[in-house]
């Protein structure tokens, strides 16, 4: 079987705990969870494995795939906070300070166009410090 491309989203509830899941098909359900984006992750990847090799026993399929990892808002602001100032953020996007930090603790989520002015203030705050001299 060829190797499955899968979007595996990694999101931030409001207690600072992180989970993986991809809505892609496979034959059997798994996520990951942990403290950090890089534990979900370990753990995402384990139980895959896990369930991937059940399934070839049972069925003598293989199955292989390639995970890109994607964050959502909660979680990029959080896995990130000792780097991106909320502030600074507001500042660049026009969003008040109070919801990006509702977004960032998981307690709202921003729609797509709001989702939008974060990632492009992310990286207009990445270009500005590119200029620095």
């Amino acid at each position: 079987m060829a190797t499955i491309k899968s979007i595996a989203h990694i999101e931030c509830n409001s207690t600072g705990y992180y989970t993986v899941y991809t809505n892609d098909e496979f034959p059997f359900g798994f996520f990951g969870e942990g403290r950090t984006v890089q534990k979900a992750k370990e753990d995402f990847i384990a139980t895959f494995e896990a369930f991937r090799d059940d399934y070839k026993e049972s069925t003598g399929e293989y199955i292989d795939a390639d995970f890109e990892f994607v964050y959502d808002i909660s979680a990029l602001l959080q896995e990130y906070k000792d780097i991106i100032n909320i502030r600074a953020l507001a500042d660049v996007t026009g969003i008040s300070n109070v919801m990006l930090s509702q977004y960032a603790r998981g307690i709202r989520h921003p729609k797509p166009a709001q989702r939008e002015r974060i990632i492009s203030g992310i990286h207009e705050m990445g270009r500005r410090c590119l200029a620095a001299q």
